[in-house]
């Protein structure tokens, strides 16, 4: 979705002067496009569940693209782009322009899609909207041109054929991944292995980490385990699971109060765990390793 905001000195965007939107949806569609001629802002959102498709066509106005939790991508003057985001996405960011550009958003019901469609489309993607998919946006920016409302069967073919392109170029030669898929900046790496260590005894709050990261969750947890390999709750696992090994190996605390203070539910909780990340109980480990 998407939500236009003035920036500073800039008259309110919902100014038909300043920005023109216009929505089209259907049973299972939702199309928004924005005409944006002046310095503007526009946030925008996907959520899950809904297949998404973000396009932008830059007119000299030196827009950028940008997702939290990245650096921002510039859209080359005269060209249009696209960043597609698959079933069960979560993201968010925005654009910003110093002059025209025009921007839309595609959000469709996945139960729509056959099975093999929704499997070329697993991956999140980016790329230059010329060819199938230019013409597709520009069909689209000259329908929404007119007076008349747009037929929500106009809407359902038309976001149909611009995910076939998509589609169609992730299995000829595949675009590069959009950095919806990458880790974690460095500050919100170093800010959410901190928060999770502060309950590495208890049940952490993985909302709270996600909004002190400035992300969704979902985007937190996917950006997370690119970073680190693994996601938060296994990363978490695994910090417990060195905890626990230093208590084993300098103390004689029994198990059961070991478990405890390393944030497992019972001892039996802790033994599985140990013993699948280890290869052995922790008894067997402790006597392995005592350093006393």
């Amino acid at each position: 979705m998407f939500e236009p905001q003035a920036q500073p000195g800039v008259r309110s965007l919902f100014s038909d002067a300043v920005i023109s939107a216009r929505v089209a949806c259907s049973k299972h569609v939702r199309v928004e496009f924005l005409r944006c001629p002046t310095d503007s802002t526009v946030r925008w959102n996907v959520a899950a569940p809904d297949i998404s498709l973000m396009w932008v066509r830059d007119k000299g106005s030196k827009a950028r693209f940008t997702m939290a939790g990245s650096r921002p991508e510039p859209v080359i003057p005269g060209r249009g782009h696209f960043w597609f985001f698959p079933e069960g996405s979560d993201a968010r960011g925005e654009v910003t322009g110093q002059g025209d550009y025009d921007c839309a958003g595609v959000f469709v019901d996945p139960t729509v899609l056959p099975a093999e469609v929704k499997h070329a489309l697993a991956e999140p993607m980016a790329g230059s909207s010329q060819g199938g998919l230019g013409r597709a946006f520009d069909g689209l920016a000259a329908e929404l041109a007119e007076p008349e409302d747009v037929l929500p069967l106009f809407t359902e073919g038309w976001a149909m054929q611009a995910l076939a392109h998509v589609a169609r170029s992730a299995s000829a030669t595949p675009p590069r991944r959009s950095n919806y898929a990458t880790g974690l900046a460095p500050w919100q790496l170093r800010r959410a292995r901190d928060m999770l260590r502060e309950h590495i005894d208890g049940n952490p709050d993985l909302e709270a980490v996600a909004r002190t990261c400035r992300l969704s969750i979902g985007h937190f947890s996917r950006a997370f385990k690119a970073s680190t390999g693994v996601p938060p709750h296994q990363w978490l696992m695994l910090e417990r699971v060195a905890m626990a090994e230093g208590l084993l190996a300098k103390s004689s605390t029994p198990l059961v109060h070991v478990a405890g203070m390393c944030g497992f539910a019972d001892q039996s909780h802790f033994c599985r765990v140990f013993t699948r990340f280890k290869g052995c109980s922790p008894g067997v480990w402790r006597r392995e390793h005592w350093s006393q």
